[in-house]
């Protein structure tokens, strides 16, 4: 082999060792892309619907406030939802509702900041690709967030939706805010029911 050939292959060696390193980052930066990928899809489900719970029952009260009087109610669905305008002390679900004023605001802060701190710790524990229980928890903290902001509006809760018929008492009154929460936690519980019922399916002995 004459000397420019043994030169040659040896850059190309070189070359090639030099290459390698360069490679070995090309692959860790597309792991890391796909991970903060990954991380942003399960912001993407968190975050919006936590946003939008808070702002479709806030949009809600503020178009209650201005259009209805106190104790109205105008059909919304027939006789199974009305629009009414009803002030609530009680937190979500009418929880602390026969409790003083004073004591109303210091157990809703407590159950709020708790259910603030459970949330965010179930959050960080989601696995990246379990959008669906992410969606749960964003619409339950949004709900919470819409609650805390009527306290500082209002003063109270506010209900805007009655559920039954127009001129009957036996149905709720409920907002937005409490929807959101209610099908959050119920979409826990289903997924819940649902691992626990595909964990058990997996240890049953095949046939």
């Amino acid at each position: 082999m004459s000397g420019d050939e043994t030169s040659k292959l040896t850059g190309s060696l070189t070359g090639l060792a030099r290459s390698r390193p360069r490679s070995g980052v090309t692959s860790a930066s597309l792991r890391a892309n796909c991970g903060d990928s990954v991380k942003a899809t399960k912001r993407m489900a968190f975050l919006p619907t936590g946003l939008l719970a808070l702002a479709a029952d806030q949009l809600a009260k503020a178009h209650v406030t201005t259009t209805l009087e106190v104790g109205a109610r105008v059909p919304l669905f027939g006789d199974l939802v009305a629009l009414t305008h009803v002030p609530s002390m009680g937190g979500a679900l009418g929880f602390f509702r026969y409790w003083l004023p004073g004591a109303q605001l210091v157990g809703f802060a407590a159950l709020a900041v708790c259910a603030t701190l459970v949330i965010a710790a179930l959050y960080r524990r989601l696995a990246p690709g379990e959008s669906a229980t992410a969606v749960a928890l964003g619409a339950i903290l949004g709900g919470i967030a819409s609650q805390a902001v009527d306290r500082l509006r209002y003063g109270s809760g506010l209900d805007f939706l009655h559920l039954g018929p127009l001129s009957s008492n036996v149905g709720p009154d409920v907002n937005l805010a409490d929807v959101a929460i209610f099908l959050g936690v119920a979409t826990l519980i289903l997924e819940l029911l649902a691992t626990e019922m595909a964990a058990r399916a997996a240890e049953r002995p095949s046939v």
